[in-house]
């Protein structure tokens, strides 16, 4: 029944051992036709019986249910019963509180009378007296209670319909600074894992942070909303502004609920980034605290289908209802955020002027994770480098999988050649990690907020990054990069304004409040001084070389090559050259170059490298590292095997962070098409 009257058994007990003069047994049940009672009847007529002071008139009230031109504990026996026999309400509220001296009564009152909620009063089994809660004694039984963590006190009367309630109000006053053990006992008597809770508390002068604390420690709750302390002398209005607060989200809570594609993520503190010891991790992944607050996620990346119905569009590579979108950038992802927002009824986050565009943190709508958000959804509870374990298994995560994490350098693929699928995959075809996420690692990349920079290594809640930069940061991994750069911690960085085949997004949305505007601004400026190309590459074993060449001729733009001061061991593909280049690689290694092309008079670099490990040579590390090249602008190609760019246009982003970076061209090995070249020089406006 939606309709609660356990409350009042208490005192119909009560009564019944007061009143022995009143009662007429034999009295005969006349119910009175065509009467609805309600919970209110219930409390005016016990109040009334109890000699209680009552809000309403009750001269004229059809209370006398037996007939007897009397009220007594029988009628409100009846009205009980009828109360109990009416049909089920749509009302899925209840406030449940526990008050000793009447101050969390009156604001519990205030919420039932503004919301038409129904009530639950928590009565301990035996009740606290004066001398229970007189404060100043040290051996009282609140004292011993609240100085005793596991201490339970029982209650006189638990709920028997809860599940049928959604949302929760609890009320208690602050006894030493928490909750009252009582509450504890409530609380651990039922299932509130799908439930939302709002605490609201009383006191003189402690404040509710440890009791909601320790609520959140105690039992699995679905949602529990941020509650307030009030004071005894509270207004109602007082009441109802929280109140209308916390409807709002509620609201929102419930509509996210009815769309199962996204799953609440509730924040805490973390460490983000990874430690030292991490096999193949980067310096860029500092690890440090961070604190995020709650919000909603997207299960999936973003489908083909979603991005058709909402931008009218579909730029993926490979198509497919179910497949994750790719080849949008950063900007794209804004323009589909707003525009869900604005077909799902909520208001837009981002506000867009050209390359900047500012974000609303109060708004509603959809949004992009910030960096920190994507890598706390990420990790779920986890520290091992990816949230299902230490190494990555073909059936893990679709990834460029086939050498392995962490191997031995030796070339062979030591996971088999069905362990690269080579293509993104539907959407929820992985195993979803424990926050309900599906190929959180691998399948798309997914851009998020951030500029990518450094981190700021000290502890940070709700972080959003740099308000400029060039690079956007892209968060776990494409299908062609290898287990290094799917792992929780890894940060790619893209070009802002240049999609990928292996980029997609995810989603999310506030599940709380929040406040101000965040602005990013795209603050990479080509500088045209001298209109002069540069054609710069490495090459070990020939294919990169080849393909400068055709590009040197077909444009008539200087060309120079890479060379190492000291060679590699090999120069043929081999055990030899792998793990040379490989513990490079892993290292960082800024290998000494033999000499530095003078970048000077050059406005543009063709910059040309070949894709070992989805990353790019150390030698190119050495080039990028040797100048400055802000206002430069960067055209990468590369020849590869099978990776495609992989992670070497995020090692250009962030080894030269002031550059523009433009679209790239890849080939495998040496399979050099003049149409295509022809192509993509037009397109870059290099004649």
């Amino acid at each position: 029944m939606k309709k609660l009257i356990s409350f009042f058994v208490s005192g119909i007990m009560a009564v019944a051992a007061s009143m022995t003069s009143g009662i007429v047994t034999d009295a005969e049940e006349t119910v009175p036709q065509s009467v609805s009672y309600t919970i209110q009847d219930l409390k005016n007529l016990q109040d009334f019986l109890l000699c209680r002071p009552t809000e309403e008139d009750l001269s004229g009230k059809p209370y006398d249910l037996n007939g007897d031109d009397r009220w007594d504990v029988f009628d409100l026996c009846l009205m009980r019963r009828e109360v109990v026999k009416q049909p089920e309400n749509n009302n899925d509220t209840l406030v449940v509180y526990f008050s000793r001296t009447g101050n969390t009564e009156k604001i519990a009152e205030c919420l039932i009378d503004i919301t038409h909620a129904d009530s639950y009063v928590i009565e301990a089994a035996i009740p606290y007296t004066d001398e229970d809660i007189a404060y100043t004694n040290s051996s009282c039984r609140a004292n011993k209670e609240q100085n005793d963590k596991t201490a339970r006190p029982e209650i006189a009367e638990l709920i028997e319909s809860i599940d049928s309630y959604d949302v929760i109000y609890l009320g208690y006053p602050i006894w030493w600074g928490e909750e009252p053990r009582i509450i504890d006992t409530f609380l651990e008597s039922y299932d509130f894992s799908d439930k939302i809770v709002v605490p609201f508390c009383t006191s003189a002068s402690s404040g509710n942070t440890a009791s909601e604390r320790n609520i959140a420690n105690l039992v699995p709750i679905g949602n529990q909303l941020e509650g307030k302390r009030f004071s005894a002398s509270a207004s109602k209005e007082t009441v109802k502004t929280w109140l209308d607060d916390k409807q709002a989200e509620i609201s929102d809570i419930k509509k996210n609920n009815q769309n199962n594609q996204y799953t609440l993520i509730k924040g805490d503190t973390f460490q983000m980034g990874s430690p030292e010891s991490e096999p193949e991790r980067s310096s860029d992944e500092i690890q440090h605290n961070v604190t995020v607050g709650d919000f909603y996620m997207s299960k999936t990346e973003v489908s083909q289908k979603e991005y058709q119905e909402i931008m009218g569009v579909n730029p993926s590579a490979t198509k497919g209802d179910n497949l994750p979108v790719t080849n949008i950038t950063w900007y794209d992802t804004i323009q589909y955020c707003n525009k869900l927002s604005q077909k799902e009824g909520f208001t837009p986050c981002y506000t867009i002027s050209g390359n900047t565009v500012t974000w609303d943190r109060s708004a509603n709508g959809y949004r992009l994770p910030t960096e920190a958000e994507w890598e706390y959804s990420a990790r779920a509870n986890t520290d091992t480098p990816f949230n299902f374990g230490d190494y990555v298994h073909n059936s893990d995560a679709n990834c460029y999988n086939a050498y392995g994490y962490n191997n031995d350098a030796s070339g062979n693929w030591v996971n088999g050649s069905d362990a690269y699928l080579r293509k993104t995959v539907p959407v929820n075809q992985y195993s979803a990690n424990d926050y309900g996420l599906y190929n959180i690692h691998g399948n798309v990349a997914e851009w998020v907020w951030d500029w990518y920079s450094e981190y700021d290594s000290k502890s940070a809640t709700n972080p959003t990054g740099s308000e400029s930069g060039n690079a956007k940061v892209v968060r776990g991994g494409g299908w062609n990069d290898h287990p290094k750069h799917i792992r929780s911690a890894y940060r790619g960085a893209q070009p802002a304004d240049v999609g990928l085949y292996s980029i997609g997004i995810r989603p999310v949305r506030n599940a709380g409040t929040a406040t101000g505007k965040v602005r990013s601004v795209y603050s990479a400026k080509a500088e045209q001084k001298t209109g002069k190309t540069l054609i710069v590459y490495f090459s070990q074993t020939g294919n990169t070389e080849g393909l400068a060449n055709l590009i040197h001729e077909m444009s008539g733009v200087d060309i120079v090559c890479l060379e190492r001061k000291t060679p590699y061991s090999s120069s043929s593909n081999g055990p030899v050259l792998y793990g040379e280049a490989l513990d490079e690689l892993r290292a960082e290694a800024v290998p000494e170059l033999k000499e530095y092309p003078d970048i000077e008079q050059y406005d543009t670099i063709l910059l040309g490298y070949c894709n070992w490990w989805s990353s790019i040579p150390a030698s190119v590390r050495s080039f990028l590292m040797h100048d400055d090249f802000s206002g430069k602008t960067i055209i990468p190609f590369c020849s590869m095997g099978g990776g495609r760019f992989g992670q070497t246009i995020s090692a250009i982003a962030k080894l030269a962070p002031d550059s523009v970076i433009k679209e790239g061209l890849e080939v495998t090995y040496s399979s050099y098409d003049r149409d295509e070249i022809e192509k993509w020089l037009k397109t870059n406006n290099i004649n």
